[in-house]
């Protein structure tokens, strides 16, 4: 004889919220966060999601969770604690409406907020390619490197500003961080800037260097930016740093360069459009 069951009548829903301007509640989930990450992540992507506007994510008024979405209306984190995962599709459904958001960006190396962006999603396609070494760079790096000083901060930001057609309202902020720390490296032939390296201790991610390279356009081809890439990766070694880097699935040129380095990537940002 079949078992029979008596489905019980369902009263009252969970009411889900959102809270905006939930600084402290994002800043709190921060750890949290990171720890369930299945690889490092790009220190770029998170700096982006620390400027964005960040919301508290709530089960019947507690907060169970954050996200946060750029002035694009790109949901760029998305984080629900443990004991409510089963509610993050719903969650994640509600913070897009309410949000209003153009499209969710989404690292692989998240594995729940991956998880539901793909039960939402319309479309999905790579953006950024994200890489960790895992092979002996296959050329010499460069000898004659020097640490920027603070001095350089309008030279640099001219330079930047000229190769990536970056805002100088970003730029400004960005190189003074940068030399205050001291991690611009760069290579000049006489008085002519060449090429800017990068490695950035992660501040949020121990034991992470994350190195990137800027190379004037009128010399690229020349090897220059994989000797650049090889000193980041010999540096952080020397510094007992991991070295990590990323790059636009677009720039072909860029990717070369990482992956004569010894890189190879793991994982990916994505692209995740969503039926309205």
């Amino acid at each position: 004889m079949a078992a029979s069951f008596a489905i019980p009548t369902l009263v009252k829903l969970d009411r889900l919220s959102l809270r905006p301007d939930a600084s402290k509640v994002y800043a709190d989930h921060r750890v949290e966060y990171l720890d369930q990450l299945v690889a490092p992540m790009d220190d770029m992507w998170a700096a982006f999601a620390d400027m964005a506007a960040p919301h508290a994510l709530c089960i019947e008024e507690q907060v169970v969770g954050s996200c946060c979405v750029d002035a694009e209306g790109q949901l760029l984190r998305f984080y629900v604690q443990p004991h409510s995962q089963h509610r993050a599709v719903d969650l994640l459904r509600l913070a897009l409406r309410e949000l209003e958001a153009a499209r969710m960006m989404v690292c692989t190396s998240d594995p729940v907020y991956l998880s539901c962006a793909l039960d939402l999603a319309s479309s999905v396609e790579s953006h950024t390619l994200l890489f960790a070494l895992a092979a002996e760079p296959e050329g010499p790096g460069l000898t004659d490197l020097r640490v920027a000083e603070r001095g350089e901060h309008a030279r640099i930001v001219d330079f930047q500003a000229e190769e990536l057609g970056a805002p100088r309202s970003f730029l400004n902020h960005y190189v003074r961080e940068r030399l205050e720390r001291q991690e611009m490296l760069l290579f000049e032939r006489g008085p002519q800037l060449l090429c800017i390296g990068e490695l950035r201790q992660d501040q949020q991610q121990a034991g992470i260097a994350q190195l990137g390279l800027i190379v004037q356009g009128a010399v690229r081809g020349q090897g220059i930016g994989s000797r650049m890439m090889s000193s980041l990766v010999t540096r952080s070694r020397e510094q007992g740093l991991a070295p990590h880097c990323s790059t636009e699935l677009a720039n072909a040129g860029a990717r070369r360069v990482i992956e004569r380095a010894g890189f190879r990537a793991g994982h990916r940002v994505l692209r995740v459009e969503f039926a309205p």
